[in-house]
């Protein structure tokens, strides 16, 4: 019996290992997927699990983590590195402001592969623990299954807000929140249902929108950081298909204007800067002092036939929070309509130093634009400004600032061409930006196989929840909330 069991547990030995014949040097680190090669992560994030190009034909992979003070780390799987997360934890914690060195081996081929290691470095600075976003098919016209989700950044947990099977398969889009607070939030449905919602604590108002004087949606969701009112954008949009052009497809206003929802009084707010036959105006956002709205606006042309000669300015326009008017002076920031240019959604950081927003060649929708970036506007210095390291040669758009203003989250295209996932970048104290990572997935697999785009990532300092029975109750309902 003794005989058996020692035969036995050679063989199991044996199954697990992998036979070598020859070690090779490489005189490069490996080719990470995914690319977390230099990267700048929060000491809070999740693992960064990974693993490299050759994930297909891997019999084993190794990594060790080397920290500042020169502890190693061993850790090995099948085709991919996953790091208890309770270790990851521990080498986070003492690597704040530090370099990791990681060093990585395969074994494939009956060979065995050594590379030389490759760095991260793990900022002394915390990100917002959550992230909700939508997944929705990257098609154009049919749109089937999609809906909201939030992340939960320090693990993997993602958890459904809700699905559109419940509501018919209406599209949800355009969730916002006050300062990250999940509590105060906004999203839209379209469709048969067709309704705004609003979430204030517990509860759950759906709103009719539409109004005899402006008979458009309201969507574009911002906030203003007192909680009391919501910029929205009113559009009508179409699209419209490229032939023999990169970019596919254009989406594009046919008519735009910008309203205040006075939450209180159950007020729409407006005034002819923001609400004009000569113009365009879209994509609100506040100030982090609740003094100003900015917005972007172009000269109104009849765009199917113009496209590609509309250009986008972002401009600034005072607010009065105590009871709601506008300035009647209206200030453009980055006029990027003189060099032929657009800009879209301006975000300013909380802490009121940047102004983030895309850049890209014409028209509002920079998602489908091949050549759209992330810039900065230093709303201090006025320096205008790429974000570099963060961008890509794929469309680099829709985005999001950390509470701290020290990170961003934005959507890329860059790992394919056609699937948007989610970047997170860290920002220095110069207002420049680190080379941004994938958010991280339990299995390196995810974001091959997930056939949804992510979309609108928007940061959360606590989970989005709501009751999904009241929900679904009160958009089936015929009794809404009709703005005034």
């Amino acid at each position: 019996m003794k005989h058996f069991f020692i035969i036995f547990s050679l063989l199991i030995l044996s199954s697990c290992s992998v036979r070598v014949d020859g070690t090779l040097e490489k005189d490069c680190p490996p080719d990470l997927w995914p690319d977390y090669n230099g990267v700048t992560i929060p000491k809070n994030i999740a693992p960064l699990n990974f693993s490299t190009t050759s994930f297909d034909s891997l019999d084993r992979i190794e990594a060790v983590l080397k920290t500042f003070d020169g502890e190693n780390y061993n850790f090995s799987g099948k085709n991919y590195i996953d790091f208890p997360i309770s270790d990851w934890r521990e080498i986070l914690k003492k690597s704040c402001g530090k370099k990791l060195e990681i060093f990585v081996t395969e074994f494939k081929n009956d060979k065995k592969y050594v590379y030389k290691p490759f760095e991260i470095f793990v900022a002394d600075s915390e990100i917002d623990s959550f992230l909700c976003y939508r997944l929705i098919a990257p098609g154009y016209q049919i749109y089937s299954r999609m809906g909201i989700y939030c992340r939960n950044l320090t693990d993997f947990q993602q958890n459904t807000v809700v699905d559109n099977r419940l509501i018919n398969a209406n599209c949800l889009n355009c969730h916002s929140f006050c300062k990250g607070n999940t509590d105060l939030a906004s999203f839209h449905v379209r469709g048969n249902l067709n309704s705004t919602v609003l979430k204030n604590g517990n509860e759950i108002t759906v709103c009719k929108a539409v109004t005899d004087k402006f008979k458009l949606n309201c969507v574009y969701p911002y906030w203003h950081p007192q909680g009391k009112y919501i910029a929205y954008s009113q559009n009508n949009t179409a699209q419209a298909f490229h032939c023999g052009d990169a970019n596919r497809v254009e989406v594009y206003d046919m008519e735009s204007r910008i309203v205040v929802y006075d939450i209180a009084n159950n007020k729409l707010l407006t005034s002819p800067e923001l609400n004009d036959k000569k113009t365009f105006t879209s994509e609100p956002s506040f100030s982090p002092d609740g003094k100003y709205l900015y917005f972007i606006s172009a000269d109104s042309l009849n765009m199917s036939k113009h496209t590609k000669e509309v250009h986008y300015d972002i401009c600034r326009i005072g607010f009065n929070p105590l009871d709601g008017s506008f300035s009647k002076e209206v200030d453009t920031l980055v006029n990027t309509s003189k060099d032929s240019l657009t800009s879209s959604f301006p975000r300013p950081s909380y802490d009121g130093k940047y102004l983030l927003y895309t850049r890209f060649n014409y028209g509002q929708f920079a998602i489908w634009h091949r050549e759209a970036d992330l810039w900065i506007l230093n709303l201090e210095t006025k320096e205008n400004y790429p974000l570099t390291n963060a961008n890509s040669s794929n469309a680099d758009s829709y985005h999001s600032w950390s509470q701290n203003s020290k990170w961003v989250v934005f959507e890329s295209r860059r790992d394919d061409g056609f699937y948007t996932r989610a970047y997170i970048a860290y920002i220095d104290e110069n207002g420049k930006a680190a080379k941004a990572f994938l958010l991280p997935q339990q299995s390196p697999e995810y974001n091959r196989k997930l056939m949804y785009s992510f979309n609108v990532p928007e940061f959360a300092t606590k989970e989005f929840v709501f009751d999904k029975g009241v929900l679904e109750s009160k958009l089936k309902s015929d009794t809404k909330l009709q703005f005034e």
